[in-house]
């Protein structure tokens, strides 16, 4: 798991990218994004090849928002004949929230994503709650969330498991200058039965470098309390990269 890790950390930055460049949230009714694509290739005496392809959007107004994301990841490796997979991660999401008022908002989330390389072969979520503004204004956003999701995963080893989560998170945004801005997000999910216990985090930083293009860094850090033998239960993700957005 850790060549993994490394691999992910040199060759992918889009991973994080899409934390970085986070549709933006203008209620003006309109489609904001990002768009990224990456590759590397390598050849010696040991060959390697990686791609990766992240995008995202979201529409926001005065009472609601929608947000769309995908990332894929691809990545090969052959060292003395032998021809590895490290990296073939696809997500796919979507989010809607409603204001509730003022300050509370609901959510409705669906999520699907597959990683053999980090032995999910599967996993469905659909997720739904709550949250509440605790700051909110041009520069700087703060919002605490919690609900219920379902979750159907199966792992490479042929194991499943299926059941009920709760969940808890927060996320922030903050403009940290006319042109950089910072975004971050914590979730947790308390043990569910056979599920075990989950944690994300994700956080990047955007700089504008010239029209819409932006140079962006990030960390993700994925941790769960079940998974294959042989898998490590964390993963960390140190990324730089380019992005576009819209």
């Amino acid at each position: 798991m850790s060549r993994l890790t490394l691999t992910l950390a040199l060759t992918l930055p889009l991973a994080l990218v899409s934390q970085a460049t986070l549709a933006q949230d203008t209620p003006d009714g309109r489609w904001h994004g990002g768009l990224s694509v990456a590759g590397a290739f390598a050849s010696g005496n040991t060959s390697s090849r990686t791609l990766a392809a992240n995008a995202d959007a979201s529409l926001a107004t005065a009472q609601d928002k929608i947000s769309l994301y995908g990332i894929a990841n691809y990545g090969r490796n052959k060292a003395d004949g032998v021809d590895t997979t490290t990296a073939d991660l696809l997500r796919v999401g979507g989010r809607y929230d409603f204001n509730l008022g003022p300050q509370w908002f609901s959510f409705g989330a669906a999520e699907g994503e597959t990683n053999k390389a980090g032995g999910v072969r599967n996993r469905y979520n659909l997720t739904g709650g709550v949250g509440y503004h605790l700051l909110k204004n041009d520069a700087n956003s703060w919002d605490v969330f919690g609900g219920l999701g379902y979750t159907a995963t199966q792992f490479t080893d042929g194991s499943d498991a299926n059941g009920v989560q709760v969940l808890l998170g927060e996320e922030s945004s903050h403009k940290v200058s006319e042109s950089t801005s910072l975004k971050q997000r914590l979730v947790y999910y308390p043990s569910g039965g056979d599920l075990g216990d989950r944690a994300t985090f994700d956080a990047g930083l955007a700089t504008t470098i010239s029209g819409a293009w932006t140079l962006n860094a990030g960390l993700s850090s994925r941790y769960s309390s079940r998974v294959p033998v042989g898998t490590k239960k964390t993963d960390n993700l140190l990324t730089v990269g380019f992005g576009y957005k819209f």
